[in-house]
């Protein structure tokens, strides 16, 4: 759509009507327009050059990508204490992330402690994301408070980001579900919601 694009051009330097490009050449022309707000997203030639050459390597990368997030798939989809990502198979999932979800009410520990569980375990995670009503820019300047938002609440208290990048090797992945696994093996609750601290499945 070039009527977008170039649209998005002008928002991204400053809402100029030209770039230096077009000012600067023999066939340019130093007038220019502001031609509405605009923002200083334009990137620096190295940054260009980066992300050409990143970008040859990004269906290798998206393959991997989608293998690990596989093994993740077909590993921890049988573990009734976690939710995992939903996939349409009408659709090709980006897997920029592989975020979970933990069913804190069938384990003995919370969302934090499984995350400090699976760092004891040499298992760098994070959380995707917090929520906006959640940072004081929002709280104070709009008002918004967590109890507003129950649903996202609900989500957020249970979602972790297991490691899922290129750079990772099958051993390392085989490592992320072994350590899943023995996190919830330890802490299951029964149905009556006694604790088998400790049991193997």
């Amino acid at each position: 759509n070039e009527e977008l694009a170039n649209r998005l051009r002008i928002y991204s330097l400053h809402g100029l009507s030209r770039n230096a490009w077009n000012r600067y050449t023999a066939a340019g022309s130093w007038s220019y327009d502001i031609e509405s707000p605009g923002y200083k997203y334009n990137m620096t030639d190295m940054q260009a050059a980066l992300g050409l050459a990143q970008l040859q390597k990004l269906a290798k990368m998206q393959e991997i990508r989608e293998a690990y997030a596989q093994e993740y798939q077909k590993e921890l989809a049988p573990i009734p204490e976690l939710i995992l990502p939903f996939v349409d198979p009408q659709h090709r999932h980006a897997w920029h992330l592989y975020v979970i979800r933990v069913k804190e009410e069938l384990l003995a520990i919370d969302r934090q402690q499984f995350i400090e569980e699976l760092k004891a375990a040499n298992i760098g995670t994070s959380v995707h994301f917090i929520p906006i009503y959640r940072h004081s820019y929002y709280r104070e300047h709009f008002g918004f408070r967590a109890e507003d938002f129950p649903v996202t609440e609900e989500v957020f208290r249970g979602v972790i980001s297991l490691p899922l990048y290129p750079k990772m090797n099958k051993t390392d992945v085989v490592d992320v579900i072994e350590a899943v696994k023995r996190i919830v093996s330890k802490y299951r609750m029964n149905i009556g919601g006694e604790l088998f601290a400790g049991c193997s499945t």
